[in-house]
């Protein structure tokens, strides 16, 4: 490991790296951390809206539904022409830079396309690039599989392309630089008394994402537990301090982190009258990366999954049933996260007790250990999220 203790990992969203000017700033940042001594390495997102429109335009040539392949080869595109630009723009500064794909880079990945999921990362060029003083700046969102083809890691990606090479590269910590100044206890753009974290546990973190929370794709997160690598979320515009995510607040007391939302849930509503083939159901979606939010069994059976994954799950399940399978949309879910919360029936009493006061019709409510969960009208989830912060966070005090 040697000198690469001391290196870190820097991402740059796609908000950080749209333009020229952008580009200027992020260049600036990371010849900061190389002026504090630091061998740096840098992954980057595509800019702006550049991945919706490679999107776009794959529908418009391919249909549909076109070829999955095909798409991840275009949609790689994006990243590379951010990391090229990022590599010219340092270059210009005078600050030697060289970009690289996520091939290049020695990430391989397995799995449905635009699903991809990390088996290894083999940094041997960008170890050595950093370690001659050159800003090594990567590709994030992709891969390649062993068979050669380029894939990509869902949205996202970028962030766990940087975890899993500050992880490779043993850095110290991995810092995640965005349009937004850190972690809130709630979206600051609907909350207006939410506040900034300056910690959060990576298991709080996790759930968070999972419950709706667009802070961090929660696979990097993941890993960042799994492999113990701290993250530091900030702002690419300013020197504020953002928020630390690492290991957890040992303490027993529950204490509520964050309200989150989520308004893409969808319902799949299965025919009548037979047994539904879960097993079945769950393979396919578990080969097509779709993620089961809930499942119920009376009256109908039904299930609900997130809204961008809602016309798949319902041709697998057309497919597999040989027959009409309805999909709703205009469900949410609200959830209140922290360490234990789960464990303590006097969460739950007090979240119900907050929806009951706001007159919300409720189709499910579940539990884990870091959060308590209602699905609930999509209608109802602004007004939600601002009752749950303000009698769980607001009224207990600074949490942040």
């Amino acid at each position: 490991m040697g000198a690469f203790q001391d290196s870190v990992v820097m991402k740059f969203g796609g908000t950080s790296v749209n333009g020229a000017s952008k580009m200027m700033n992020a260049a600036r940042r990371i010849i900061e951390k190389r002026k504090d001594g630091c061998p740096v390495a840098v992954v980057v997102s595509a800019m702006g809206k550049t991945t919706d429109r490679l999107i776009d335009m794959a529908r418009e040539a391919g249909g549909a539904t076109p070829d999955g392949r095909e798409v991840d080869h275009l949609l790689a595109t994006g990243e590379q022409q951010s990391a090229a630009l990022l590599a010219l723009t340092l270059n210009a500064m005078g600050y030697p830079a060289c970009s690289f794909t996520g091939v290049q880079a020695g990430v391989l990945a397995e799995g449905p396309w635009g699903e991809g999921r990390i088996t290894s990362v083999n940094p041997l060029r960008i170890r050595d690039t950093i370690a001659g003083g050159t800003v090594a700046v990567v590709a994030g969102f992709q891969g390649v599989t062993r068979g050669g083809d380029v894939i990509t890691l869902g949205r996202g990606g970028s962030d766990l392309s940087a975890v899993a090479l500050a992880a490779a590269l043993h850095a110290k910590e991995c810092h995640i630089l965005t349009d937004v100044s850190g972690i809130y206890t709630a979206d600051p753009r609907r909350v207006p008394d939410a506040k900034k974290l300056r910690s959060v546990s990576w298991d709080e973190c996790i759930e968070m994402g999972v419950c709706g929370a667009r802070v961090m794709q929660p696979r990097s997160v993941e890993m960042a537990c799994r492999l113990g690598m701290p993250i530091h979320l900030a702002s690419s515009d300013t020197a504020q301090d953002g928020t630390w995510i690492s290991g957890p607040d040992v303490s027993e007391r529950p204490k509520i982190t964050a309200v989150a939302s989520d308004e893409r849930i969808c319902r799949l509503t299965l025919p009548p009258g037979g047994k539904a083939p879960w097993q079945e159901i769950s393979e396919a979606f578990s080969k097509s990366e779709i993620v089961t939010v809930a499942i119920t069994t009376h009256p109908c059976d039904a299930i609900y999954v997130r809204g961008d994954q809602g016309g798949r799950a319902q041709s697998l399940c057309r497919s597999l049933l040989d027959a009409d399978v309805p999909l709703s949309d205009g469900f949410a879910s609200v959830s209140v996260i922290g360490h234990g919360v789960g464990n303590h029936p006097e969460i739950l009493n007090g979240v119900l007790r907050v929806l009951a006061r706001c007159a919300c019709s409720l189709y499910l409510v579940f539990s884990s250990g870091s959060s308590v969960r209602c699905i609930l009208p999509g209608e109802a989830a602004a007004g939600a999220v601002l009752a749950l912060h303000e009698a769980f966070i607001e009224k207990e005090g600074d949490n942040a």
